[in-house]
């Protein structure tokens, strides 16, 4: 076994030959700039490295790059500035008093960067309280909103900006209110002071900041009982969130709630609030226990090989084309402005998930996610399902379809961008018939989808979404098993419902749950974004779910109940949402089964850059907490991963955060070698015939040779970002970039078709 001790990989500390020389000289400052700004991504990465390895003696260099002469805004010095600001937040807690000096610039943009890359260096930024305060007073609310974030990113640390931040309750922007309640939720019975005003920010005229609020009289537990009489009438607001909210708060008061106890027998009748009505009536009447549920015991798992479900795609799909010049495409088509969803073809359909920006239905104008059908063979558009936003929902949600849809005969299975579980007929109304229980479709002619029945899982359920609810549908006979994305607040501060499942099974016909599973609860470390897979274990159809704290959890499939456990993260790792350092990890690839191993790794949202991390084998003959028992190896040579690894032929395929791929010995997890795409690989890994396909955010496709021996076969450029693995369908590849979809393939191999620019 690997050690598992953080440490550094040799290729993220960028070492150097010789110690650069960041003189602040124009000549110097050109050619730094020349450097950060080329257009070859060799040259720009190992600039960025080398001047985020000098730390603080790269910074009188950086702070020239964020004041140019003149204030030049010219494009080429707001891109520089961009980047510069960037590799402040890579070097870390040594840039904090360039940053606050960046706090007092008269530019509101590089004030707001400036408060922004503070929430990210807690709990180092305990002593710059003073300036993050007088922050919270800035005319440009985004800088306003971010301060208050950053403090709430300390804790209990911040009490001594508990006033500053009860004033900013008071603010005219609804964000910078709720961050101002959700910090002082952070800071907990320090901000015992508040709750007067927490209990006048319940009258809100913005949902956000009611359940905020909420979370804040949660936090601040029995010193908050004056306001009970306040949190029962809550418990009937309009929007869910305040009402499973205002029954956690009451939890948290404990016995001193007792006068809600009515209120709260009666709430649990909802669906949505039920779990976290009768926890508080538990909590109240002091019968609640903090401990884990002990689940029965389940028979002795076999020594057999666990089988996965699913297998890697065969054909023979094209090596080179060309978007320019249309060399092996047979169509495309344009799609959203942000398209995460990967393109699935059934039926002679394909459908992808993506935004509205393209407004192909006149009477609906509104930002959202929605899934579309065009034909598999010549890219003409059929239908699509629209998901509005309707009811208040965490404002961070992105309004675009991530997930991947199952196709099942004429039905399809997908997760919303509003965290809906929607079953659809595939023909849409185009079979001019509107399929049940479900007949209220805002929109029934021939362009729009017909859906059959859907789970509203925060509705329901009471999930709190976190940035995306982006899981693939796994069927298991009659179930379809999802993810929820159950995770932090909009501030990033804490769970804010911690009872509400990570995982749920329903019904394929009907859409009821069958089962749920609560999972990481109160320990998500940010969202939770990886999808659940099944495997065979001795005869055992098992559920692996990998955890927004890092766990990766077994259920049976049946039941939903627990078999067993693995905690990838070091018991001494901390949370680090920054580029460079080792961090607390989450699980946001799917687990990957091959030849009776479990492979997870361990990365974070993207956007919190790239840093050293780790990569495990399990074995998944077992139960209980497995940590120790059933580990086989450790990788530590791997960064941050996103995208989900390829096993085949006793070989694991990874790409991370870095941009590197690579290829690891399946049974040892030695490195037998790794290539480099110079830029962040987010979800676009896929494994078809011998070829491995990797695309990058830069929009370059990397095609390499399956094997021990790397071999280059191709790079093609796209016109724009690669975020999704593309379908493989014989010798037809499907691919999306961040905004169309094409339909490859070798000439040669081509049927007559359009092209739709």
């Amino acid at each position: 076994t690997v050690s598992v001790a953080p440490s550094t990989p040799a290729r993220l500390q960028a070492p150097q030959a010789t110690a650069p020389v960041f003189s602040t000289s124009a000549a110097s400052v050109r050619e730094w700039t020349a450097r950060l700004l080329s257009h070859d991504p060799d040259v720009r990465t190992s600039a960025e490295a080398a001047l985020a390895d000098g730390a603080q003696r790269a910074l009188p260099l950086l702070r020239r790059f964020l004041n140019p002469p003149n204030d030049d805004l010219s494009a080429a010095n707001q891109d520089l500035q961009r980047v510069a600001f960037e590799i402040l937040r890579r070097i870390g807690p040594p840039a904090i008093p360039l940053l606050v000096e960046l706090l007092h610039d008269r530019r509101a943009l590089t004030r707001a960067r400036a408060a922004d890359a503070f929430i990210d260096l807690a709990p180092e930024t305990e002593s710059i309280q003073p300036a993050l305060r007088r922050a919270l007073t800035d005319a440009y609310p985004k800088v306003a909103g971010d301060a208050a974030r950053a403090l709430g990113a300390l804790g209990a640390k911040a009490t001594p900006s508990v006033g500053a931040l009860v004033k900013t309750l008071a603010h005219e922007d609804p964000d910078v209110r709720m961050y101002a309640a959700e910090a002082l939720a952070s800071i907990g019975p320090g901000a015992a002071g508040a709750t007067a005003d927490l209990m006048r920010a319940l009258d809100d005229r913005v949902a956000g900041v009611r359940w905020a609020a909420c979370e804040a009289l949660a936090g601040i537990g029995p010193a908050a009982s004056t306001a009970v009489p306040r949190l029962i009438l809550a418990l009937d607001d309009s929007s869910v969130y305040v009402r499973i909210f205002a029954a956690s708060a009451l939890g948290s008061i404990g016995p001193k709630a007792s006068p809600a106890l009515p209120a709260l027998k009666e709430a649990a009748a909802d669906p949505a609030v039920r779990s976290e009505a009768e926890w508080a009536v538990a909590r109240i009447a002091g019968d609640e226990a903090e401990a884990p549920v002990t689940l029965r015991p389940l028979p002795a798992a076999s020594e057999a090989p666990a089988t996965a479900f699913t297998m890697a795609d065969t054909g023979n799909p094209p090596l080179d084309w060309n978007v320019e010049t249309g060399r092996n495409v047979v169509w495309s088509v344009d799609l959203g402005n942000e398209t995460y969803g990967r393109p699935v073809v059934a039926g002679g359909v394909v459908y992808v998930g993506t935004d509205n920006a393209l407004r192909l239905n006149p009477a609906y104008l509104e930002t959202s996610g929605v899934l579309m059908a065009f034909g598999a063979a010549h890219g003409e558009f059929l239908w699509q399902d629209v998901s509005p936003r309707g009811r208040a929902l965490p404002a961070s949600l992105l309004p675009t379809t991530t997930g991947t849809p199952y196709v099942e005969g004429n039905r399809l299975y997908y997760i919303t961008a509003t965290c809906r579980l929607r079953s659809l007929d595939t023909q849409g109304f185009r079979d001019g018939q509107n399929d049940g229980p479900y007949l209220d479709e805002m929109f029934q002619d021939e362009d729009a989808a017909d859906i059959v029945w859907e789970l509203d899982i925060c509705g329901r359920l009471g999930v709190f979404p976190h940035e995306a609810t982006n899981s693939n549908v796994l069927p298991v006979g009659d179930l379809l098993i999802v993810s929820t994305s159950n995770g932090q607040n909009e501030g990033h501060t804490r769970v804010p419902a911690p009872r509400a499942p990570s995982l749920i099974a329903v019904d394929k016909d009907s859409g009821d749950v069958i089962w749920r599973a609560v999972g990481p609860g109160a320990q998500v470390l940010h969202g939770q974004w990886s999808s659940p897979v099944a495997i065979d274990v001795g005869g055992r159809t098992q559920v692996l779910s990998g955890g927004g704290d890092g766990v990766l959890r077994a259920y049976d499939a049946a039941s939903g109940r627990e078999i067993w456990w693995f905690d990838g993260n070091p018991p001494d790792a901390v949370f680090r949402p920054r580029p460079r350092v080792f961090s607390r990890g989450s699980i946001i690839a799917d687990p990957v089964v091959a030849e009776g191993r479990v492979f997870i790794a361990l990365g974070q949202d993207p956007t919190h850059g790239n840093g050293p991390s780790l990569i495990h084998a399990i074995s998944p003959n077992g139960q209980g907490d497995v940590t120790g028992s059933r580990l086989l190896w450790t990788n530590r040579d791997v960064g941050r991963v996103v995208a989900t690894p390829v096993a085949r032929d006793g070989l694991l395929y990874v790409a991370d955060l870095g941009g590197t791929v690579h290829c690891l010995d399946a049974a040892t997890g030695a490195q037998i070698w790794t290539h480099e795409t110079h830029e962040p690989i987010w979800g676009s890994l896929h494994l078809a015939g011998d070829r491995i396909y990797v695309g990058n955010l830069e929009g370059r496709m990397t095609v390499l040779r399956a094997g021990r021996h790397k071999e280059l076969l191709a790079e093609i450029d796209m016109d724009a970002p690669l975020y999704s693995r593309p379908t493989v369908a014989g010798d037809a590849m499907y691919l999306a970039t961040k905004n169309r979809l094409y339909l490859l393939k070798a000439e040669g191999q081509n049927e007559a078709g359009a092209h739709f620019r």
